[in-house]
């Protein structure tokens, strides 16, 4: 099914690689936990690099300045032997590879995807992090949502801009951003209801922090024995879910 995925999206014949990964690397250039090879020996099957777009390959010119070195886009489908562990096994091939990725794990017939910017360390001179993660949910490629698919097309290199890799990997960014805000609003909107991105992106980060504001609010109606408490819980609860819907009705 991932296979149907990467094919539809668009990528040129030139930038197949389909070259093997082994775990190995992610070992020997990762500082990892106990459990974090443990996750990698036993959830994944095998990593293959599916595809490396670079102006040889595509016609998209490179990106480089003080902060950021943009000089190709690797794609990668990680193959799982269960759903779990793909948030920090995303990391952790995040971290491994400098260059931006695309990663499209597969599951049966369930994918997750993710994406992080990177730039140069302001630590370590010539060292690429990354910024940040963002990675989906597990998505049923045998039955996707509205959402779901609104989001899949989206990423669709027709509809990116190929002005350089910078712009092009952020229009990425943009759309699991846009997906993200679609699981609260309902409504996937590339562009959303906010001035700019940034403004967004506060809105999204504020949507997420109400979010954990209730799970530790339900978490402690469970554990809670004495029934005025339980009122106070609820109505928390009830007030806070309000405040989340009306701040998602903004993204």
């Amino acid at each position: 099914m991932t296979g149907q995925l990467l094919e539809s999206l668009g990528f040129p014949g030139a930038s197949r690689l389909g070259k093997r990964v082994f775990k190995k690397l992610f070992v020997e250039t990762g500082s990892l936990t106990a459990s974090d090879k443990k996750a990698l020996q036993d959830d994944v099957e095998g990593v293959t690099w599916q595809y490396t777009l670079k102006p040889e390959t595509i016609p998209i010119k490179s990106y480089e300045d003080a902060e950021r070195e943009y000089l190709e886009v690797a794609v990668l489908e990680v193959v799982m032997r269960t759903s779990k562990s793909c948030t920090r096994l995303a990391e952790v091939i995040h971290r491994a590879i400098p260059y931006p990725l695309l990663i499209v794990f597969s599951f049966e017939n369930e994918c997750c995807l993710s994406v992080a910017p990177k730039r140069f360390s302001q630590a370590e001179q010539g060292v690429i992090i990354a910024e940040e993660f963002l990675t989906t949910g597990w998505i049923d490629l045998t039955a996707p949502t509205e959402i779901d698919q609104a989001y899949l097309d989206s990423l669709a290199l027709g509809g990116l801009p190929h002005t350089h890799f910078l712009a092009f990997y952020s229009a990425w960014v943009d759309r699991f951003i846009a997906y993200d805000c679609a699981r609260l609003s309902g409504v996937f909107q590339v562009r959303g209801k906010a001035a700019d991105p940034a403004e967004r992106r506060e809105r999204l980060a504020a949507c997420h922090t109400l979010e954990l504001r209730i799970a530790e609010f339900r978490a402690a109606l469970k554990k809670e024995t004495q029934f005025n408490r339980q009122v106070e819980l609820n109505t928390k609860i009830k007030n806070t879910e309000k405040q989340l819907r009306q701040l998602a009705a903004t993204l």
